[in-house]
């Protein structure tokens, strides 16, 4: 199969997954939301911030190394399997230090009870999580994405049950949580049964490969921990500074953000090793038709996003999490702008990765994380929930145009100003035609805007026919051995 064909195959694979998950977790949202009420889910949400924040420490750029490393030694299976088993004892040891130990500092916080007991019952959630990371990066390694969105959709599935026969029996924050981590536990299982037939997960004390990853881990690690403290710091300090309800409705639109912009991650994590691999190799114009492909994709998916969420985004927040969170749709159509930006930035960061380019970025990042935590103690005390929200959009537009300039610059890549014009353009007729019918029944507005939007990208040429061909037809002869 060629690379274009694999990378179509296991996107195309991942988007079907992704659309099947994420109609399963706006249900799960929506149920969540109505059984927990604003206060509940604030405190559900703060749990969960709580914890990311032990979560993002933990991955220390991890898995962008190890990604980066099995593309650099592509073909070379001693390598890959003690990198694999090397890696994921590293995280298995870390993972259960860190986030056993966390739930305990709660008790230094003025928390309620029922979120202190929230913390401990979702370790499970976070801890298979952060475990499965490393397992999905050696999917990614291997285009076997196809693996990673069934895993996903079984652990939504499994939520999903739990969370029907909690609906049912009035279930509380408590077991809501343990159920939220046996959906984890079931996603994370899969994933590793079938990843350990074509790579080793076993034991592996190896300090002398632990080291070198670190070596080269550690300037994406520095940036992460900058990175959440943008990233999550406003969940904690608007719980810190407003009532559970009001991070309940924040926490509400921040959910469907998260679940949404999964999906330039899970993309790019399967174009990471090629990249890497085509750099390193000096395959430059491989490399740029990769990255300005990366790109296209992304806009194509963010635009119509913003432009249908900011005609129908409150009514969508009704629909999903009911009436009570009805103040949410105005938050969702401001995160969705750094939901956007999100999409596009990712692109941008994984090639500064395959650029090993990280370094350079450090002092943006700290510079980033100062002036916005700056603003969120200055500001949310004031504003709350409108003042997070701004600040988030303000702290991703600041990290992607740095980070795509960086990537301009030492890769050398071009961009057709006509693809983006026809995006825009049928992203803001799409808004166009949607708006007149935006309060009928909203799976009519959302199929008419669906629809508007991929004829208008096909009939104007968005897409060139040549891409068209190679996504929907396989070519013979060639096979996943040819993707270097």
């Amino acid at each position: 199969m060629s690379t274009n064909r694999a990378i179509a195959w296991n996107t195309s694979v991942q988007f079907l997954g992704k659309i099947i998950s994420t109609a399963i977790g706006v249900v799960v949202v929506g149920l969540m939301t109505r059984l927990l009420g604003q206060a509940g889910f604030g405190m559900y949400s703060t749990a969960n911030a709580y914890f990311q924040v032990f979560a993002i420490i933990l991955d220390f750029g991890l898995n962008i190394t190890l990604i980066q490393m099995l593309g650099e030694h592509r073909g070379d299976k001693a390598f890959e399997d003690r990198a694999a088993s090397a890696t994921y004892t590293f995280r298995l040891i870390t993972a259960a230090i860190l986030l056993t130990i966390a739930p305990f500092l709660s008790f230094f916080l003025n928390y309620p009870p029922e979120l202190r007991l929230a913390l401990f019952a979702i370790w499970g959630s976070f801890f298979f999580t952060v475990l499965n990371q490393i397992v999905i990066g050696i999917q990614q390694r291997h285009l076997k994405m196809h693996i990673v969105a069934i895993g996903e959709v079984a652990g939504r599935i499994t939520l999903l049950i739990g969370v029907l026969i909690a609906w049912t029996l009035g279930w509380g924050l408590v077991p809501i949580v343990l159920i939220v981590s046996l959906g984890g536990f079931v996603n994370f299982i899969i994933n590793t049964l079938v990843a350990r037939h074509y790579a080793s997960l076993r034991w592996n004390w190896d300090p002398e490969f632990w080291k070198m990853l670190l070596g080269r881990s550690w300037p994406i690690g520095v940036s992460i921990f900058f990175n959440l403290i943008y990233y999550k710091a406003d969940t904690l300090l608007l719980a810190a500074w407003r009532p559970f309800t009001e991070v309940g409705i924040y926490g509400a639109a921040y959910r469907v953000l998260d679940i949404f912009t999964t999906l330039p991650f899970m993309f790019m994590g399967v174009i990471l090793p090629i990249l890497a691999t085509a750099w390193t190799a000096k395959n430059f114009p491989r490399f740029r038709s990769l990255l300005r492909s990366s790109y296209t994709v992304m806009l194509m998916l963010a635009l119509p996003a913003v432009a249908g969420t900011m005609v129908i985004g409150t009514r969508v927040m009704r629909a999903v999490a009911g009436e009570n969170f009805a103040a949410s749709g105005g938050i969702l159509k401001v995160l969705i702008l750094a939901a956007a930006v999100i999409f596009f930035g990712t692109v941008s960061s994984h090639a500064i990765v395959a650029l090993n380019l990280q370094r350079r970025m450090l002092p943006i990042y700290i510079w980033t994380a100062v002036v916005v935590l700056a603003g969120y103690i200055v500001f949310i005390p004031i504003y709350g929930m409108w003042a997070a929200a701004w600040l988030t959009v303000a702290s991703e537009l600041t990290v992607a145009v740095a980070s795509t300039i960086m990537t301009i610059r030492a890769s050398k890549v071009t961009f057709a100003i006509s693809p983006i014009l026809k995006t825009a353009g049928a992203s803001i007729i799409m808004a166009l035609v949607v708006l007149p019918i935006r309060d009928v029944w909203l799976p009519i507005p959302l199929a008419v805007g669906c629809i508007v939007y991929v004829v208008l990208i096909l009939a104007s040429g968005a897409i060139p026919k040549e891409t068209l061909k190679e996504l929907l037809f396989f070519r013979r002869g060639t096979t996943t051995a040819d993707i270097t």
